[in-house]
Parts: structure tokens; sequence; C-alpha cells
């Protein structure tokens, strides 16, 4: 019995799980064997197996992209090789995380897989970007700030990485150190104001900005890939104690006493593109706060995200989180507990080069 697959995912380029949605094929048999491989010629990782019963001769597996999306967030991949089998025929490609519709022209092999092209970063902020590699490890940063004159200027650095699961990690402050040291016959600078991280035809710019109260958040974005963000807010928190009441031995005592905590962030004024952070931040499958001490799972519980376009107002969220420990996590009773230590780029969220 003849199977033949009708519509094929290309194997020219990567395909986008959220443009990956059915697959036809058409056999000579009542019913047909579906199996999904990933990774075929190495873990060769069976993640889905079912029958399809043919309609005149056609069977359609349906919602392909959402299933590859389920087994990449628990492998944490980015990107893989995927083979999908109709009982005796097979198509493999290279299918890559994505849980936005995105143009049909955007080409995933040609820019940082980010939540957006612009961030916001204080002087001890961590960087983590994720693309497709052309075999070069090479780095440009441009860096652009003043002299000790005032005026602009623009310096340019060379950093090397091995770009790991299509990952590499920078630390704002190791670019500023290396802007502020100048090179022979060049002007030096005394102080940054943005720089832009360029590989190949890839470039983000990070804005360098100082606020005495930041949350940093690290989050899956929309490609799986991590990224942090800053976030610059106002926190409250809030604890409530749930109990029911009895009456045992002629007194009144409570049982079921249960303590939650919770965080309320409002943001403050935003950019189009720090919205866009921070709504794959509040949609992200996997979260984790960056504290003075250690980094924390915590889960999005409420939030307020609503934006327009009155010229006059900018933007701004409202969001609420919480550890993820059953019990209630003790902090310090100062709130800054909750801000990035100006170590963490020394955690272990870092590939080996910073160790």
């Amino acid at each position: 019995m003849e199977t033949t697959i009708i519509n094929p995912p290309s194997q020219n380029s990567p395909v986008l799980t959220s443009s990956l949605y059915s697959l036809k094929a058409y056999t000579g048999g009542n019913k047909v064997l579906v199996e999904l491989i990933r990774d075929p010629a190495g873990d060769s990782d069976c993640f889905f197996s079912t029958e399809l019963y043919s309609i005149n001769g056609i069977v359609e597996l349906s919602d392909i992209g959402s299933i590859i999306e389920e087994q990449f967030r628990l492998k944490s991949r980015i990107s893989d090789i995927i083979e999908i089998r109709f009982d005796n025929t097979s198509t493999a490609f290279t299918a890559v995380y994505c849980e936005y519709i995105l143009d049909p022209d955007f080409d995933c092999t040609k820019c940082f897989l980010t939540a957006s092209a612009i961030s916001m970063v204080h002087r001890n902020s961590p960087i983590s970007l994720s693309h497709f590699s052309n075999g070069s490890s090479e780095y440009i940063v441009n860096i652009v700030g003043h002299d000790r004159d005032g005026i602009v200027a623009a310096v340019s650095r060379k950093f090397i990485r091995k770009n790991q699961s299509l990952s590499v990690s920078f630390s704002v402050n190791e670019i500023i150190e290396a802007a502020l040291a100048p090179a022979e016959g060049e002007t030096p600078l005394v102080s940054v104001a943005y720089f832009a991280i360029t590989y190949a035809s890839f470039q983000k710019i990070f804005y360098v900005v100082e606020h005495p109260f930041f949350l940093t958040f690290l989050f899956r974005n929309m490609f799986n890939a991590d990224e942090y963000v800053d976030i610059v807010c106002t926190v409250t928190r809030k604890t409530e104690i749930d109990s029911g009441t009895a009456i045992c031995d002629g007194r009144l005592q409570q049982y079921d006493r249960v303590v939650s905590r919770t965080y309320n962030v409002q943001t403050g004024p935003l950019t189009d593109n720090q919205v866009s952070e921070i709504e794959q931040l509040i949609s992200s499958h996997r979260i984790r706060l960056c504290t003075s001490d250690y980094d924390f799972n915590v889960i999005i519980t409420d939030h307020t995200v609503e934006v327009d376009n009155d010229d006059e107002t900018l933007h701004s969220i409202k969001f609420s989180f919480r550890f993820t420990d059953s019990r209630p996590r003790v902090v310090s009773s100062d709130l800054r507990s909750l801000m990035p230590s100006s170590s963490h780029v020394f955690s272990n969220e870092f590939s080996a080069e910073f160790a």
C-alpha cells in the first residue's frame, strides 16, 4: 500500500511551528500509523504516535506545531530536526519553536531570536542572545557614549563567544569596561549611552539606563529561548491568610491555614519594545526572578496589559507574581532584596567563559 505525503514542509529552510498546522497524505489502506520523531539521526526521540483512518484515501494530521512545541518545552529546545512518518514514507525538516504568527517573509536564520530588537539594560544586567550560527564566533559591539569633553563618540569592540545550543551570553558591565578602556589612537569614552551587538547581519540595540529600583526576570520567549528583561517598577507585597474555624473542646480554633504572598508590580512608562518584552514575559511558560541572592521560579498570577494609540500617554502594565513554593518564601523586609545582585553575571545561567 503506497503512501504519499501531499504537502511536505520545506526542507530548504527552517519551519516555524506557528506556521506548521496540518499534513496530508494519500494512502491505499484504511488506516496509517503516524509518528513524530525528534532528532532521528541522534536521539531518535519518538514523542508522538497515533493511527489515522483515511477518508477518500486521504489522512490528515492536524495541529502539528503544538505537538512539537510541547516536546521542545520538555527538552528545552529552540530548534531541532523533526521527522514525520506515515507508514512507509516520511519527511524530515528543521522545526523552530515559535508561539506567535509572524510575517510571511520573516527569516529566523537572519536575526536574533529575541522578544524585541531594542532593550533597556542596567550596568550589571546580564544578556542572553539566541540565534542560528553561520560558523563564526565573532561578535562586534558598537558602543556610543560621551568623551571627557561631553562630545558624543563611538568605539567598536570584538568579542569571541562559543555558540552553545544556539545561545551566547554577555554582561553589560564587561561591555562598558571594554568601551572605557581606550585603544591606541582612539578617543576615550567616559560614559556609555547605548550599544549594539552585531553578528553577521543580526543586530540588537541596548540602551544603558540607571534606576534606583528594578526587577530582572529570566524567561523563555516566543522562540523558547532564554531572555532577560529589566523592569523599572513599583512593587507591593500582599500577604493573605486563609483558614477555617471550628469550636473544639469549647474553644474556637483555626484549621487548614494557608498563607500566600503575592507581589504586585506596576511598571513605569514603557516603550513599544518594552511592552513586547513584558507581554512575552507574562505569557512565558518558564519565569525566574533574579534576586540579590538566588534565582527563583515564579508564576504570573494576574495581569493587566492594555495598550492604546494615545500619543499623549505612555504605556504601563500591571501584573502580579508569586514564588512557586507551596510555602511563603521569606525575603528581606526591604523589597530591594528582589533586585538582582551586581555579581549575577557569574551565575550558572551563563556559559563557561564566565566561570
